[in-house]
């Protein structure tokens, strides 16, 4: 059994939303990790791709202490699906689902959505980022989402789950990116990520010091549609709170010609979720190789 089929295909997603809402959270954490763990011991794929990718972000750490981060963050993985699958629409509409975010932070979101203008929100796939995009909705931000063009059997899955719970998914496709600039211009809101490849022919921009094919199409729609950007992350607690990160709104910045105000406004982007994820490495779940395989930094 892999984590893939367990949690990320159709009959996973299906099973994991009946046992996630028949099991207390103890109860589901605890079958969680044992699937988790039964990765790591398989050393399947979606491991080895996390763990590569943990290494670019701590790349003092020896195989042993990198070992047990990649493990951590697996667990990490098991438990956030567990409590994305568990909550029900009205769980976040009344208050239950484990979701803490500053009056201010949240004030000042609402303000730059509601505004004039469009915003765009990048929510970097760090700890129970879908969690958090569920509770947005439910609050009454209405909101498109930009996933990948072509999603597995699992993403098409989980795609059905956020859309039921309020937010609008698009593929993304020349058509989705059209509507997401009409909605951008009528000052709405897109939500996309920006920390992984959407193809390995995207530009090579420094992320964590190495070269890396990062998507550059957030900026550009907001550049068009002159939208703000706002990246909005959480990690979990000890206590198993998850706690909503907001950056204040940015203006994209010109410099130079497009192309190079395009670059700079990504770095600025990327800047912030490096932050973030240094700030919690065992919550950033990334599965698929976010560097080319040459640029990968040999363990110490």
């Amino acid at each position: 059994m892999t984590l893939q089929w367990a949690l990320g295909g159709p009959l996973g997603i299906g099973l994991g939303l009946i046992v996630s809402r028949t099991l207390p959270p103890r109860a589901g954490y605890w079958l969680a990790d044992r699937l988790t763990e039964r990765v790591v011991e398989t050393n399947g794929v979606m491991y080895q791709h996390l763990r590569r990718n943990l290494a670019h972000v701590m790349p003092h750490l020896d195989d042993p202490a990198l070992d047990d981060l990649a493990q951590r963050a697996m667990c990490h993985t098991g438990r956030t699906y567990y409590d994305m699958l568990r909550a029900r629409i009205c769980d976040y509409a009344q208050g239950r689902v484990k979701i803490v975010v500053a009056q201010e932070d949240w004030e000042m979101t609402l303000a730059a959505a509601r505004d004039e203008r469009g915003l765009v929100i990048v929510g970097p796939h760090i700890s129970n980022y879908d969690l958090v995009s569920q509770w947005m909705a439910a609050q009454g931000l209405e909101m498109q989402a930009l996933s990948l063009s072509t999603p597995g059997w699992g993403g098409r899955a989980v795609n059905r789950i956020r859309n039921h719970r309020g937010i609008e998914v698009t593929p993304v496709s020349l058509a989705s990116l059209r509507l997401a600039l009409e909605r951008l211009e009528r000052g709405g809101v897109v939500i996309t990520g920006a920390d992984r490849p959407a193809s390995m022919d995207d530009e090579l921009l420094p992320f964590f010091g190495q070269p890396a094919p990062m998507p550059t199409g957030h900026v550009r729609m907001a550049i068009r549609a002159d939208a703000r950007m706002q990246v909005i992350s959480c990690y979990q607690d000890p206590d198993g709170i998850y706690h909503v990160v907001a950056s204040p709104p940015m203006e994209m910045e010109k410099v130079g010609g497009r192309d190079q105000t395009v670059r700079h406004n990504a770095l600025r982007v990327l800047a912030i979720i490096e932050e973030r994820i240094r700030a919690v490495p065992d919550q950033w779940l990334m599965f698929v190789p976010v560097w080319p395989e040459r640029a990968a930094p040999a363990a110490t």
